[in-house]
């Protein structure tokens, strides 16, 4: 990594891994749009930037197949299947199919079915503390928010009973592609085959999990193949799993670093759901997300040339102080429902109300629950990555309330 040059995401990898946030704000000094010459990509920093090119239509986010053809040929065959659930998700489509896709989850997930699915939450997140509470100490990750987020999306996507096993330890399905990873390919398999054995039920209208009455009605015409349903049924499970899990460690770490908004939380539960908008800003499970441009443009003073890759890179934008005053301070009570974290345009993350349930849930009921919250080691172990804000493990030690 010594070749690196001084503009690369990769440099991360050199710094502390943990807190990114001070060499974004390096790189934007010098702008809001950078070459990154390692990466060979355009680095997008600032958030007026980001947020104008995330609604731009000379950008496309459909980059699955390119960066599979660019694999060697030994790693692309297995693959494959990664691949092609990729590249039949909403996420990496551009409209008319992205409307399509979206258009089969969309009904789902109302203000309506988020207010159904608060219950749940709720009741996953008190039989988990409850386990715990006895004991005084619990992995934030292990013990909470990872099987807070895999009963609620198995629920949701009607993956039970043996089937929930293979949900387990989902550490993402674009981590995997992008690291060149195979250790998914398996598990993709299995739960295609579970989901192949509910599809008569599915088409028939007689399922009566979430996601079948999510998509009752769009099924029996024939618009969607069983690839486009599985593979936005893996994107439910996805995003619903592995990006929340770590929404909520980031945020209960930040919380523990700040103990005054850490308190104006337990004090104020109402603060709850903008709250969780600010904690998605002051750290996000997602840093950047990728475009490639279709056609020549400029932005913020840059020009970028059709073909060309370009990484809109979040979780700079949402520390810029153009937009966000102070931005590295944590304030529970900012306005921050426009932060970049689960996108802008139509790219904008479709489960992003169910994640802020979640997030306010889980956070609102830890705080009650608990007192003297603390962490149980000064170090954090954080997964080595440029694109994810995982934490793998968050000890902490606490009394029951």
């Amino acid at each position: 990594m010594d070749n690196v040059g001084t503009v690369s995401l990769l440099r991360l990898y050199e710094l502390d891994a943990a807190d990114p946030y001070d060499f974004y704000r390096q790189l934007r000094e010098s702008g809001p749009v950078q070459w990154d010459d390692w990466m060979r990509t355009w680095l997008v920093l600032g958030y007026d930037e980001i947020s104008a090119l995330s609604r731009d239509n000379r950008l496309s986010g459909a980059r699955i197949q390119s960066f599979y053809d660019q694999l060697p040929a030994t790693a692309r065959t297995g693959m494959a299947p990664l691949k092609q659930a990729l590249s039949d998700m909403m996420l990496f489509t551009e409209p008319p199919r992205h409307t399509r896709l979206r258009n089969l989850m969309k009904p789902g997930l109302t203000p309506r079915f988020i207010r159904e699915m608060r219950p749940l939450v709720q009741t996953v997140a008190d039989e988990l503390l409850d386990r715990v509470l006895p004991t005084g100490r619990m992995d934030v990750i292990r013990d909470f928010s990872e099987p807070l987020s895999r009963t609620v999306i198995a629920r949701l996507a009607g993956v039970d009973g043996p089937g929930t096993a293979l949900l387990e330890n989902w550490q993402g399905l674009l981590h995997e592609f992008f690291t060149q990873s195979q250790a998914e390919v398996p598990r993709i398999q299995a739960l295609r085959a579970e989901f192949d054995h509910g599809a008569a039920a599915r088409r028939a209208g007689t399922a009566d999990d979430m996601f079948s009455r999510m998509i009752a009605g769009r099924l029996d015409r024939a618009e969607y193949t069983d690839d486009e349903v599985f593979a936005n049924f893996l994107l439910l499970i996805d995003a619903g799993q592995a990006t929340t899990t770590h929404l909520i460690g980031n945020a209960v770490l930040a919380l523990l670093d700040h103990p005054d908004q850490l308190r104006l939380l337990r004090d104020d539960p109402d603060v709850g759901a903008g709250a969780a908008h600010e904690l998605l800003r002051y750290d996000s499970s997602v840093q950047f997300t990728s475009r490639v441009a279709l056609q020549d443009l400029e932005i913020g003073g840059r020009h970028i040339a059709e073909g060309e890759s370009v990484a809109l890179v979040l979780g700079s934008g949402n520390r810029d102080p153009l937009h966000y005053p102070d931005p590295d301070r944590l304030d529970l009570r900012r306005r921050a429902a426009d932060h970049l974290s689960f996108g802008h345009g139509i790219h904008y993350c479709l489960g992003g109300a169910l994640a802020l349930a979640e997030i306010e849930i889980a956070l609102t009921t830890l705080l009650r629950r608990t007192r003297d919250l603390r962490l149980a080691e000064t170090e954090q172990d954080w997964l080595e990555s440029v694109n994810f804000r995982f934490l793998k493990r968050l000890p902490v030690t606490f009394t029951a309330a």
